[in-house]
């Protein structure tokens, strides 16, 4: 709730209120609806954790050897690791402010870590192809996570990339 103040004129009679709170600024929405797409998105992953056997029986055919479920636990373990460490980079370098209050990169990490936790939640609901986590990965955690290491090394190696 905004706080207003009436002002009273010399003449006694009040004047229109006045809004004395200002105005939310694009950071203060951006920052925490990232923070919270960031989180959710790592929580969704880990989640997979718990449904890992029904993805990887999904790929094999009924009279599988045990060697090639190995194979494909290796995989998807690989594609879930490789996932939370894309999502720790963008939450170190968003945390140590590297790209905190740079609004195009929040808005594409917020898209991207929003439809990749969509997609997530919805290859655990429908026990997808283990596979199709590498695409969650190539898509949508892969991409952001070079860009913040971009940013991080454009920003400690070559000077603040975050000019006005």
């Amino acid at each position: 709730s905004l706080s207003r103040s009436a002002a009273v004129t010399q003449s006694g009679v009040a004047s229109q209120p006045v809004c004395t709170h200002g105005k939310m600024k694009t950071h203060d929405t951006l920052i925490p609806t990232r923070f919270m797409s960031t989180i959710c998105f790592l929580v969704a992953t880990i989640m997979v954790f718990s449904t890992m056997a029904e993805n990887i029986l999904m790929a094999l055919p009924p009279n599988y050897s045990e060697s090639s479920y190995r194979s494909n636990s290796t995989s998807f373990t690989f594609a879930l690791v490789l996932t939370i460490i894309s999502i720790g980079v963008n939450l170190l370098g968003f945390m140590l402010g590297f790209s905190m209050f740079m609004p195009a990169v929040c808005v594409l990490n917020i898209v991207s870590h929003t439809v990749g936790c969509i997609y997530t939640c919805v290859f655990i609901m429908q026990s997808w192809h283990f596979m199709t986590f590498w695409y969650i990965w190539v898509f949508f955690a892969g991409p952001v996570a070079l860009l913040e290491l971009s940013i991080i090394f454009g920003t400690l190696c070559l000077g603040s990339v975050n000019r006005v």
